[in-house]
């Protein structure tokens, strides 16, 4: 395959563009049915880039990773520069964006009209966050109410207590920025329109790379662009990376490269050599497994045994409280016709001392 058809000399652009249109075939038949079921319109979904490696990430990092591209001159790195995207997720005329400052809130308010800012629209300090979105119910009409939020760099390791889980849950992580800046504006334009990877300690991670309702067009331009920035983000880079598929919110999964399944250089397994600890112990459990299932053959089914029935043959019926306490009362009865038929009460001691007839006081 031509250089040319691949996205950084290693993924197939043709394989792409038919993910994206069997994407778009899956969600159109999914709308159709969501149409004749329900009544209110489904939110718009994302097109996801899910990238999985061979290796996990040592550490969980909070700050995402901001996708930048890298300019090239003989093979050297000149300078790396922030790359928006070529086709934005969020558009902030129809997407409401709430951005989070320190304290005093009133300050960056004031400096964003300075800066003549005007598609920010609400602005919450940490002190309002504690106080007024304290409770859970305020909190989550925060969330729904905006499609995105910024944050000043400052303040972002005090959000994961404040905001709570549901900020995670929903994909809505706040976005660092730089508030200090001379160019304000620019800053925060370019994070609204760029992509991040949030990077966990697992093998897999997803970045949002573009929404259902683009064409396949858009979809593999953002692509081109934010895949080199995503693997030079990875440790290891290409030497690292297992598999690439495209999902939406509600889809399976649909691969577009994997690495080749082998020790060969590249592949899955290249570099990875069993230690001497791990293979003694697989041959233990290989020495230990056929013993323990012995075991519970001779032991946890006695009763199977004994009644020299299958398992699936003996079925405990379950007793209500009004048969259990009919069973006591039949065994009581049968318990005082035995005494009678013995002979009668008996005398207690003290009775026999005394003189005293059995039954009377």
């Amino acid at each position: 395959m031509a250089k040319t058809d691949l996205i950084d000399s290693h993924v197939s652009a043709k394989q792409c563009t038919r993910a994206v249109h069997a994407l778009h075939a899956y969600a159109l038949k999914k709308q159709k049915e969501q149409e004749e079921n329900e009544l209110l319109p489904s939110n718009e979904q994302y097109v996801w880039l899910q990238i999985t490696v061979k290796r996990m990430h040592p550490e969980h990092k909070i700050k995402p990773f901001k996708m930048y591209v890298s300019l090239l001159f003989n093979g050297c790195t000149i300078v790396t520069f922030p790359s928006p995207l070529k086709h934005p997720l969020i558009d902030p005329r129809v997407t409401p964006i709430c951005l989070i400052t320190k304290d005093p809130q009133r300050e960056y308010k004031d400096l964003l009209e300075s800066h003549k800012i005007k598609f920010i629209s609400r602005v919450v300090g940490i002190t309002k966050l504690k106080g007024k979105f304290k409770s859970y119910e305020a909190r989550r009409m925060l969330l729904k109410e905006n499609g995105m939020f910024l944050a000043d760099e400052r303040v972002i390791p005090l959000l994961p207590g404040l905001l709570g889980k549901k900020w995670f849950d929903a994909k809505k992580q706040p976005i660092p920025v730089c508030l200090t800046r001379k160019d304000l504006k620019g800053e925060l334009e370019r994070a609204i329109e760029s992509t991040y990877m949030h990077q966990n300690r697992g093998t897999c991670t997803s970045v949002k790379i573009g929404l259902l309702s683009h064409a396949s067009e858009k979809v593999l331009d953002n692509i081109k662009i934010s895949l080199p920035a995503i693997v030079n983000n990875i440790k290891g880079n290409w030497d690292n990376v297992q598999s690439l598929h495209i999902k939406t919110n509600s889809s399976i999964s649909l691969p577009i490269w994997t690495c080749e399944l082998g020790g060969a250089t590249g592949g899955r397994w290249d570099g990875m050599v069993q230690s001497k600890d791990t293979f003694e112990e697989s041959n233990q459990m290989k020495i230990l497994i056929p013993t323990i299932q012995t075991w519970i053959r001779r032991n946890s089914c006695r009763k199977c045994r004994l009644a020299r029935k299958p398992l699936n043959e003996i079925v405990e019926k379950s007793v209500t409280p009004k048969e259990v306490k009919q069973k006591r009362s039949t065994e009581g009865a049968e318990k005082k016709k035995a005494k009678i038929v013995k002979g009668g009460p008996t005398r207690s001691a003290k009775g026999a001392l005394i003189g005293k007839k059995p039954g009377r006081p």
